[in-house]
């Protein structure tokens, strides 16, 4: 049976596979699958698309609505490789394994009902529909304070004791696979350079800023490399507003976790490190507020991580965060140059005004993480 998303893109879902996994739920001989429809969630990628299967099923002569979301991943060659930091299969894979039926205290993921594995070579996986509507939030302040801190407990469990996940799938070189991309992507740094001598250098008086960015470039490897030796954590790493919310269970702030393509382990702070830095470019953490947001939410990550335990020094953990946030300028400042090329009234366009302020604040970051790297290593 066909159905035709709002996308103007078709599914193909058979509706006795449906009925199939409503009774996996809901184990009843008498259950039909009375009707059914297919809407898109988010927007639809080119590498994948989540959507609701609403259902009306008869049960013993009672009528019964259920809902199951839809992902669907497609093959991709250029992410065909399990050290890529977006490998296509990643999440069907992290379902499968049941990895994340084993998440400490805190967090969970949703329900994984089924993976089916598609004759076209794409992925689909069932998922329990969460109503995410009602439990989304604004990231105030104070909301990412109780991210950051459920993110250090859950971060911090696994270097006081929980077993981290050993699966092949999983990303080892998280940060270092994504800078590749990054870096592959962007324009090469000579080009960069007359880019920025056009119209940054001379009218704003940026030149410092191109040493200071030039000089990071150079260390990007040694950041990377001593990111590789901190305590090692399971890692979501996609951590933001459409990706994690806050529920209350039995009195007590817990995290849901969806989107786990990403999944990975990577180093103790990265976390916090990465949704930091992507918080700073969507708006979500006001530039002309960067200390201190990042001081309340290093503040409650580490408390996160000495509530389950953990009493190593904060230095790394320090680390971690601000060397993960601050290597976000490598696709910051590319994004930036190509805006001047197209618009060249930096002062009237507020995008790259916005960009340029949050490229100074990531270069203040890797300073402060290029310094902790001597006291730490």
């Amino acid at each position: 049976m066909m159905t035709t998303a709002k996308t103007g893109k078709e599914i193909k879902i058979d509706p006795a596979y449906i009925q199939s996994l409503l009774q996996r739920i809901e184990p009843s001989e008498c259950l039909q699958l009375l009707s059914w429809n297919c809407s898109p969630l988010g927007k639809n990628k080119e590498e994948s698309s989540v959507y609701r299967v609403s259902c009306t099923v008869l049960d013993h002569n009672r009528k019964q609505n259920y809902a199951l979301i839809l992902k669907t991943l497609k093959p991709d060659s250029i992410r065909n490789q399990v050290d890529h930091y977006y490998y296509w299969k990643r999440e069907a894979l992290v379902y499968h394994s049941g990895i994340l039926n084993q998440l400490p205290p805190g967090i969970r993921a949703p329900i994984c009902h089924a993976v089916e594995e598609c004759p076209d070579g794409s992925v689909w996986i069932w998922l329990e529909d969460i109503a995410i509507e009602s439990i989304q939030s604004d990231w105030s302040i104070t909301h990412m304070r109780k991210i950051s801190y459920l993110l250090g407990k859950y971060n911090g469990a696994y270097i006081t004791g929980t077993l981290l996940p050993s699966e092949a799938f999983l990303c080892q070189n998280w940060m270092r696979s994504w800078v590749e991309v990054c870096t592959a992507y962007a324009k090469p740094i000579e080009e960069q350079k007359v880019t920025w001598d056009s119209y940054l250098n001379e009218c704003n008086g940026k030149g410092p800023m191109w040493v200071l960015y030039h000089n990071n470039r150079t260390r990007v490897n040694n950041l990377l490399e001593t990111l590789e030796l901190l305590p090692r954590v399971f890692a979501h790493q996609d951590v933001h507003w459409d990706n994690i919310f806050l529920e209350q269970l039995n009195g007590n702030d817990s995290l849901i976790a969806i989107d786990w393509q990403f999944a990975s382990i990577s180093g103790v702070g990265e976390e916090l490190g990465r949704m930091f830095g992507y918080a700073l470019l969507k708006k979500k953490v006001p530039v002309n507020k960067v200390a201190e947001y990042k001081e309340m939410l290093f503040l409650s990550y580490m408390q996160g991580l000495r509530d389950v335990g953990w009493d190593g020094n904060s230095k790394l953990a320090r680390f971690g965060f601000t060397a993960t946030a601050s290597l976000r300028f490598i696709m910051v400042i590319d994004k930036l140059l190509s805006i001047l090329q197209e618009d060249e009234r930096m002062n009237q366009n507020d995008k790259s005004s916005h960009l340029l302020s949050v490229t100074q604040e990531l270069l203040k970051m890797a300073e402060e993480s290029w310094n902790l790297r001597s006291e730490i290593i």
